[in-house]
């Protein structure tokens, strides 16, 4: 689970500096993050709350350092990857 994490933080770094949340590199993130939380949650309890998951990594302060100490603007750019990946 933690080498997931990290994968996903890694990920979502290598997404930024692409630029692009809608990109491959986005994509990959977005995905690891869907794998990662699978780890905990189970597939068919995720389906609806990815959307008001990446909001709160925006909204809520605790969520949002978490993301913010892999690049600056990481919470916003991991919600709009995974808006994109949901669509």
């Amino acid at each position: 689970t933690q080498k997931l994490e990290q994968g996903v933080k890694d990920a979502l770094a290598a997404a930024m500096a692409a630029g692009d949340p809608t990109g491959e590199d986005a994509h990959r993130a977005a995905d690891l993050h869907r794998q990662w939380l699978c780890e905990f949650w189970k597939a068919e309890r995720l389906k609806g709350r990815a959307l008001g998951l990446a909001e709160m990594y925006v909204a809520d302060d605790r969520f949002k350092a978490y993301y913010e100490a892999v690049a600056p603007g990481a919470a916003e750019f991991l919600r709009d990857a995974i808006k994109a990946y949901c669509a």
